[in-house]
């Protein structure tokens, strides 16, 4: 029993980073093959929900749990960080849905890409809570912070191109921008993760 309530924190972030990952996943596969937007939108919506559950599940189990495997305040801030990162993806996809996006940037393509490369990274890291090996920690860290340089040198591309292009519609470019802005969060969500999981393993290893 005392088992099974240390690692319960465990398998629920390792199920909540899988409900992220599976929803980069959506949103790449609805960016990339941009029709039937609604049904799709309506999938991320379902994934976001199933976020929501598992982080009601990790709340009722930090009331319930006298003895906690990682400081109750690092169980609770991790878990609400990668909740915002499916909000967010959920809330991007309905934005272009509701704001008519008729045909998404490559960028955008590009950008939900390195969010897919990030949640299977998370995935790596959120695994190393078991182990709390700081070496592996680090390198896995590392390439998270390259990947969200990445999607800041993207964003700042497509902001760029979309302030700057001649003749732009300006009610089109402010939805746009609340897109790009939104898509530029979730990576830095990422990497907020990915500080949150360094900083709890330094404290316990």
């Amino acid at each position: 029993m005392l088992k099974s309530k240390k690692h319960i924190f465990f398998d629920l972030f390792e199920q909540q980073i899988a409900t992220v990952h599976k929803g980069t996943h959506l949103f790449y596969e609805m960016v990339g093959n941009y029709q039937d937007v609604e049904t799709k939108v309506k999938a991320i919506k379902a994934v976001e929900k199933e976020g929501d559950e598992i982080v009601r599940q990790i709340m009722n189990a930090l009331n319930s749990t006298f003895i906690t495997p990682l400081e109750r305040e690092d169980i609770h801030q991790l878990a609400h960080t990668m909740d915002s990162m499916i909000d967010y993806i959920d809330g991007v996809a309905d934005r272009m849905y509701l704001y008519q996006v008729q045909q998404p940037d490559p960028r955008v393509l590009a950008q939900a890409n390195i969010l897919v490369k990030c949640s299977a990274k998370l995935i790596e890291l959120i695994r190393t809570l078991r182990k709390l090996d700081h070496q592996v920690v680090s390198k896995i860290a590392r390439e998270i912070k390259d990947l969200e340089h990445e999607s800041d040198s993207n964003y700042r591309k497509m902001v760029s191109d979309l302030l700057n292009a001649p003749n732009a519609d300006p009610i089109e470019a402010i939805k746009l921008k609340e897109i790009y802005d939104k898509l530029e969060d979730c990576a830095d969500f990422a990497e907020d993760v990915s500080n949150l999981v360094e900083g709890i393993v330094l404290k316990n290893a």
